[in-house]
């Protein structure tokens, strides 16, 4: 045999034919009997179980469309993908190549089961009920109640609520459901219950009967302490150099800021804890303690709502007319008409005090609330600080020239 036979023979041999190259693509190209099952268990991981896990958990925050309708639309939605993915196939019957039944079976049961086991645990569960969220409204004035029972029903039960002393019985329903399952609401009114500060040491222990089910939590203390306990005034006044303010004097009082606290009773002399949910009136005036004990300064009534202060600002002459209180502190600034660098704030101009005569002054103010926010029997407390105003450094002689202070007092009696 020559030696381009023997060669030719043995490319021939070793020449793919037309059908080995078709083979080859398919098996490359991914034939539907070649997935290895760590794929199948991979896609069923990211494609179906992910999906609903997320949904789970986070379901709770999705108000734009049922949960009921949601989850089916996630399954039938995560099942079509999968099917496609893994090349499941359809029957001959419906045009298809038919099905892998193999994967076919893994895919479904792991569907079945991811549906079923809800279904199965919620059955078990049936009955037990626990007391969810408690979510007080944006004032305050209400607190809603959820009561969950897994696998419960719409037929409606009896709940007795109660709190402290007191108790009430409501109708309960458990007829809603969110991403942890379903539940009933029960509202009341935080005015019906409400018997004092929980802070510092009187928390409110809440406890629910349905049947022979007893359920108890305590309440958030913060939003349960809304009773003015502690109330403090104190003043700063704006001193100008000013020959054009003062005269012949080095220095002189022009005006004056009025500064009151109220809120929860701290120790010592601190300023109050503030009070979020705290409703009150505040009146505060400036005295000149004279004989007849005169109005130097009458501020506008400020009504305190829901850390919200406001009053009449007169055009300007009380500052703004509105203030944040309660929300990180309980100071509220009853501000003036002038700014003043030093004090960053706005003073009242001495021009507007109704008496400037020198002597003693007092900062009386009083926060009013009424029932049930108010103590029994105590529906105002006040609090009064002293200053006295005078002139300093004149000799009565060679040199006229004085200086005038505004110094803190303990009384008007010294």
């Amino acid at each position: 045999m020559s030696e381009g036979g023997l060669l030719q023979k043995a490319m021939d041999q070793q020449q793919p034919t037309d059908s080995d190259v078709i083979s080859a693509v398919i098996a490359e190209d991914g034939d539907s009997d070649n997935i290895p099952l760590s794929k199948v268990f991979k896609t069923l991981l990211l494609a179906a179980v992910l999906p609903m896990g997320i949904l789970m958990w986070f379901g709770i925050y999705i108000d734009f469309i049922p949960l009921s309708i949601l989850y089916p639309l996630v399954l039938i939605s995560s099942m079509a993908v999968v099917w496609k993915f893994l090349r499941i196939g359809l029957p001959d019957s419906a045009g298809g190549n038919g099905i892998n039944a193999s994967r076919a079976v893994i895919v479904v049961g792991t569907y079945l089961t991811m549906i079923l086991i809800p279904v199965i645990l919620g059955g078990l569960l049936v009955g037990e009920m626990s007391i969810g969220d408690v979510e007080y409204s944006e004032g305050g004035s209400t607190l809603e109640i959820k009561i969950r029972q897994n696998g419960g029903s719409a037929d409606q039960v009896q709940a007795v609520i109660s709190i402290g002393d007191w108790s009430t019985t409501e109708s309960l329903s458990i007829n809603l459901e969110d991403g942890f399952g379903d539940y009933g609401k029960i509202t009341l009114e935080v005015e019906d219950f409400y018997a004092g500060n929980a802070l510092p040491s009187n928390p409110y222990s809440m406890t629910v009967t349905v049947g022979e089910t007893v359920m108890s939590t305590v309440l958030d203390s913060s939003k349960l302490s809304r009773t003015v306990t502690d109330v403090q005034s104190s003043t700063a006044v704006a001193i100008s150099r000013d020959s054009d303010d003062c005269g012949t004097k080095d220095s002189c009082v022009v005006g004056v800021v009025l500064t009151a606290w109220a809120g929860l009773d701290t120790i010592g002399n601190n300023p109050p804890s503030p009070m979020a949910l705290a409703d009150y009136t505040l009146n505060a005036v400036m005295y000149y303690e004279d004989s007849s004990r005169k109005i130097a300064v009458a501020y506008p009534v400020v009504e305190v709502v829901n850390t919200m202060a406001t009053w009449n600002s007169e055009n300007g002459q009380y500052g703004g007319g509105s203030a944040i209180v309660g929300d990180f502190g309980s100071q509220i600034t009853l501000e003036g008409s002038v700014s003043d660098v030093m004090l960053n704030a706005k003073y009242i101009p001495i021009a507007d005090w109704e008496e400037s005569d020198y002597g003693c002054y007092s900062f009386e103010v009083k926060v009013s609330q009424r029932e049930p926010w108010a103590p029994a029997g105590e529906p105002t407390i006040t609090y009064t600080s002293y200053y006295m105003y005078a002139e300093e450094g004149s000799d009565g002689g060679s040199d006229p020239n004085t200086d005038e202070s505004w110094t803190k007092v303990t009384s008007c009696d010294d």
